[in-house]
This record gives structure tokens, C-alpha cells and sequence, in this order.
């Protein structure tokens, strides 16, 4: 007697092809996709927190002074002491001088970003339009001189001329504000009012560190 298969009897897949599901329709394209998109997340997720841990590593030494004017004294060193290693660069090594321009530039536009939206408002306000002015005045030139500082050949001697000039006007401006400015607004605000311009302004700082 014949033997009859029956009617719902799938033949066995080939070896090493997944066996169909029941609906008929081949899930393995969907489970590639899904799995293609979790590990697409979790490297976005991965690059987003490795890129937070590097800005609080750069906005720590100011936010560990506590203390906004202490903080952004800080600042006014670093940049110094990196300037005073970009002077020591010969024009025989361009690479070294970019790479040090770059960093500069960089712990600059920080660091302005930090006084001219919290600190200088602020001065603003008990002070009037003088001083805040002036000062944003000191930003726009620093900004120019940055701007040439790109855009020279870093062999050219006027890339030493401009440094150099940068480097007095900086510091020039920072010891007006170190000196006078900002310790005399930090006195006139209240512990409440200079711990929250403490927080806004590593806030400010984080956005581009």
C-alpha cells in the first residue's frame, strides 16, 4: 500500500538555511535590520557618553575651583602657558605650530563663551555698558588675531609678529579682569547670585569643551 504524505508537511530546509516560519514569509531580513539598528544605538549611545566624560575632563579644573572669577583665572593661565609654548616652537616645525594654534584656539573661544554670556551680562547690569563693552571689544580683536593666526603660512614671520601681539593684549585684558573688574562684581553679588553664575557659566563652558 502507497504511503501519502500529508498535506502539511514542509520538506526539510536545506543545511544551513534557517528553517521558514510558519507564515511562509523569510524573517531573516528583519532580524538583520533589527540587529543592525541596536548595535547602531548602542554605538551612538557608546560615542555620546565617551564624548560627555571628555568635556567634563575639559571644564573640570575650572568647575573645581568652585567659584566663577577663581575659575576663570584659571582659564587665563592655561592659555598663557599654551601661548608661551607656541612662541617656543620654531617656523622649522609648521605641523607642531598648527596642531598648538588649534588648541588654542579652541580653550579661547571657550573660555569666551563663558564671559560673554554669563560674566558680562552680569557686569552689564552693576556696572552699565563701559566696562562689558570694552571688554567685548578685547574679545573681537583676540578673535581677529586668531583668524590671521590661521590663515598665515606657520612658517611666515608674522605668524611669531601676531603671536606675540595676541599674546600682550591677552594679557593685558586678563589682568583688568583678574585684578579689578571681576573681583569688584563677584563682591557686589550675593552667595546665591555668584553660585548660580558659577553654574551657568560651566554650563556655557561644557557646550564647547
Amino acid at each position: 500500500m502507497a504511503h501519502t504524505h500529508s498535506r502539511n508537511t514542509r520538506p526539510a530546509p536545506p543545511k544551513g538555511r534557517p528553517a521558514p516560519h510558519p507564515s511562509g514569509h523569510d524573517t531573516s531580513g528583519g532580524s538583520f535590520l533589527g540587529s543592525s539598528i541596536k548595535g547602531l544605538l548602542l554605538t551612538a549611545g557608546a560615542i555620546a557618553i565617551a564624548n560627555l566624560g571628555r568635556k567634563m575632563a575639559v571644564q573640570a579644573p575650572t568647575a573645581l575651583a568652585q567659584d566663577w572669577c577663581e575659575g576663570l583665572a584659571k582659564e587665563h593661565k592655561a592659555t598663557l602657558a599654551v601661548i608661551d609654548k607656541l612662541q617656543d616652537v620654531s617656523p622649522e616645525h609648521p605641523e607642531r605650530r598648527a596642531v598648538l594654534l588649534t588648541s588654542l584656539t579652541h580653550m579661547i573661544t571657550k573660555h569666551a563663551l563663558q564671559e560673554e554670556q554669563v560674566i558680562y551680562p552680569m557686569l552689564r547690569r552693576q556696572d552699565g555698558d563701559g566696562s562689558a563693552d570694552a571688554l567685548n571689544r578685547d574679545h573681537g580683536a583676540v578673535k581677529a588675531h586668531l583668524y590671521e593666526l590661521a590663515h598665515f603660512d606657520k612658517a611666515d614671520p608674522r605668524f611669531a609678529e601676531t603671536l606675540s601681539t595676541l599674546r600682550s593684549e591677552l594679557e593685558e585684558h586678563m589682568r583688568e579682569e583678574e585684578d579689578t573688574l571681576f573681583p569688584a562684581l563677584r563682591a557686589s553679588l550675593s552667595d546665591e547670585e555668584n553660585t548660580r553664575i558659577t553654574r551657568e557659566m560651566n554650563m556655557a563652558g561644557l557646550l564647547l569643551a
